[in-house]
């Protein structure tokens, strides 16, 4: 136990100085996408998404003392339905599932800059066929970060993600600051956060957030004709934090899911796109943080 800790407060130091995007030990989370209506359609056709989530992330430091190697496993549970059958989409609801493990070296090679690699292989797919190799699916990041003042950091890098539906490289800018009571952390354009303590040691955060969302399922349908659906969704709302214990935060998010594009690929690799109109949507988790250090 006290190597754990040891461990623990290691991370938590190399994360304040390195700016890793918020790393969390474990956590699980819900999400609602409330139903929306597909647009240009005359049968006034909706979709609505529920989700799951856990992961859980083992932090070892290296003997360097510069660095931090995170083997992380996580899963996802997505149920997508529909009022009719979608498109090509004989079917009311479908259920998909992710499988993957994350590979995070954290590595500080300056007082002034640090790196973060990342590695994310995973299996996507609704799993009512034989496994084949477009279950998989690999994305990762590399992201640079510098030091400019006590307060601010400013980085960028490059990623490829499925965030935006299919898997695509996507340039990124990372950018924290933090002074007082205010903290701005971002991975544009996937991601940005702006909260504000209420409370002392940043017990409650209230703030706003935008996040960019998406996946890649392989998928095997009744009649054998689609083999991938994939969607994109852009969320904007409100954001709040609150940390039941040292290491224990229960977080929420919700607002308006807009943006939200949609594919279905067949066989002969014929893609139907459509989207649907903006609609409300919530999030809840609770997650294991890193514990804060005694001032």
């Amino acid at each position: 136990l006290h190597k754990a800790s040891i461990t623990f407060l290691f991370v938590l130091a190399l994360y304040n100085t390195m700016n890793a995007q918020d790393f969390k030990l474990a956590g699980i989370k819900y999400a609602n996408y409330q139903k929306s209506q597909i647009k240009n359609d005359s049968e006034t056709q909706k979709i609505l998404f529920q989700e799951f989530g856990a992961f859980i992330n083992f932090p070892k430091r290296l003997k360097n003392n510069k660095s931090v190697l995170v083997n992380g496993f996580g899963y996802g549970f997505v149920e997508a339905s529909f009022d009719n059958d979608l498109v090509q989409f004989r079917e009311s609801d479908k259920k998909l599932q992710q499988f993957y493990y994350q590979l995070m070296l954290l590595h500080q090679l300056n007082e002034e800059w640090n790196i973060v690699l990342n590695l994310n292989p995973s299996l996507a797919s609704d799993f009512e066929a034989k496994l084949s190799a477009d279950d998989f699916i690999f994305q990762g990041a590399v992201v640079a970060t510098r030091k400019l003042s006590s307060s601010f950091k400013l980085g960028g890098g490059l990623a490829y993600s499925a965030r935006l539906g299919s898997p695509r490289f996507i340039p990124v800018v990372n950018l924290r600051y933090k002074k007082s009571r205010h903290e701005i952390n971002a991975l544009l354009p996937i991601n940005a956060k702006y909260s504000y303590s209420i409370l002392p040691n940043e017990k409650l955060q209230l703030g706003l957030q935008y996040a960019l969302n998406g996946a890649n399922f392989n998928v095997h349908s009744d009649d054998n004709r689609i083999d991938k659906i994939n969607y994109s969704r852009a969320n904007f709302g409100v954001v709040t934090q609150y940390q039941l214990t040292n290491m224990l935060r229960l977080e929420a998010f919700g607002g308006l899911s807009a943006g939200r594009s949609y594919s279905v690929i067949d066989n002969d690799n014929k893609t139907y796109d459509f989207d649907s109109e903006s609609a409300p949507f919530f999030s809840i988790g609770i997650v294991l943080v890193p514990p804060k250090s005694k001032k």
